[in-house]
């Protein structure tokens, strides 16, 4: 068991989940379990989806501790690099059999947590975040797996460009045709061109949008559109917004900070992992100071590499950076199609080796790309371990 945020008070032992391993065998004897999976949804009396190309973990999470101790009954599943369950405050990791996220283990966890929620008197509440990397898959926990009642569309971006979309219009496409008549969207999408063209294809389909709203002190604020969303949310369910301290508190928490080490600075942006994002990261660290990128590929994330080749040659061009690092897959590939000077760090590298180069260029760190993946979260350990080495060496003696 683990802390998600200081509000909350944690209850009783740990439990962890396995869902299995992602066979078509598995995926036939779980929707054998249809019937009782939508009988474990109608125990929730409330559903939220939470979907977009970024911000949908901390969105999730952020739900979770508003709705934990507004006295709810919440039960919230996270994905990505460190999936969990979350019910009332009590976070249980999910143990999955195989590499890959399964769709199906929606079934599981819902259907072993929802019947605890009959022992509460609070109001139900279910938080989901959206995993699905496919017009298809996306579609199919939407309206199967979870059929929200609402859904938050974080934004729209370019990634899973190979799966979802060549361009942020197509993009936008696959998530509105995700959406079920009678489900309300709360975009935080502010293109209003792409909000325009959602909300034709939402209420075509019998669904309902509404735009977040981002006042003009909070404009440009990385985060301001999710974190915005969440007042949006309440008072759609007719709650009280967010204190403005809280709000601000929040929005302050999450702006980016370097990372300093006893060599240099480091800024971990492989979590926003596309381009749009990553740049706006760039410009809070360092509007006019030069960086070194090292983008970190995977081999079923293609259309992302070709994103991050094309906007390292952009920064190059336009005199942000004078070389770049490249790790994990087809790293030949990526060199050969680039312009500007590239090193590459292949499979096997040792991670607190590849960071002792990294920082030896002089220049501040952003990594990019891709975050989920052992060889990076043996990186982040380095990065830790060097940071824990410089707050250390500042002590007052």
């Amino acid at each position: 068991m683990f802390m998600v945020g200081a509000e909350y008070e944690w209850r009783g032992a740990l439990r962890s989940i396995e869902v299995g391993k992602p066979s078509l065998t598995g995926i036939v004897r779980e929707l054998k379990r249809g019937f009782r999976h939508r009988k474990a949804l109608r125990r929730l009396d409330t559903r939220i989806a939470v979907a977009g190309s970024r911000g949908k973990t901390s969105t999730t999470r952020r739900l979770d501790d508003v709705f934990n101790r507004r006295g709810y009954d919440t039960l919230t599943k996270i994905t990505g690099n460190h999936p969990t369950l979350i019910h009332n405050g009590e976070v249980h990791p999910i143990e999955r059999g195989g590499p890959r996220t399964t769709l199906y283990e929606n079934i599981s966890v819902i259907g072993e947590f929802a019947p605890e929620l009959d022992a509460y008197a609070a109001e139900d509440i279910g938080i989901f975040e959206n995993q699905g990397i496919t017009e298809y898959t996306t579609r199919l926990i939407n309206q199967q797996l979870i059929n929200p009642d609402i859904v938050v569309l974080t934004n729209v971006r370019q990634d899973h460009n190979d799966t979802l979309g060549k361009t942020r219009t197509k993009i936008a496409r696959s998530f509105a045709r995700s959406i079920s008549a009678g489900t309300h969207v709360v975009s935080g999408e502010q293109n209003p061109v792409l909000h325009d063209y959602m909300q034709e294809e939402i209420e075509r389909r019998g669904g309902t949008i509404e735009q977040v709203e981002i006042p003009d002190r909070h404009e440009g604020m990385i985060g301001a559109e999710t974190a915005h969303a969440i007042d949006a949310v309440l008072s759609f369910l007719d709650e009280s917004p967010l204190p403005e301290g809280e709000l601000e508190a929040f929005l302050d928490a999450i702006q980016p900070e370097w990372t300093r080490l006893p060599n240099g600075r480091i800024f971990n942006a492989a979590q926003v992992n596309d381009v749009e994002s990553t740049e706006m990261v760039r410009q809070a660290l360092v509007p006019d100071e030069k960086i070194l990128p090292f983008v970190y590929l995977r081999r079923d994330r293609r259309g992302r590499t070709a994103s991050f080749a094309e906007y390292v040659d952009l920064l190059y061009e336009q005199g942000h950076i004078d070389s770049a690092h490249v790790g994990g897959a087809n790293t030949r590939a990526f060199a050969e199609n680039t312009e500007l000077p590239v090193t590459r760090h292949d499979n096997g590298n040792d991670a607190e080796k590849v960071l002792t180069d990294l920082l030896a260029e002089g220049n501040p760190v952003v990594i990019m790309g891709n975050t989920v993946d052992e060889f990076m979260r043996e990186f982040e350990e380095a990065v830790s371990t060097q940071e824990q080495e410089a707050t250390e060496s500042i002590k007052p003696t």
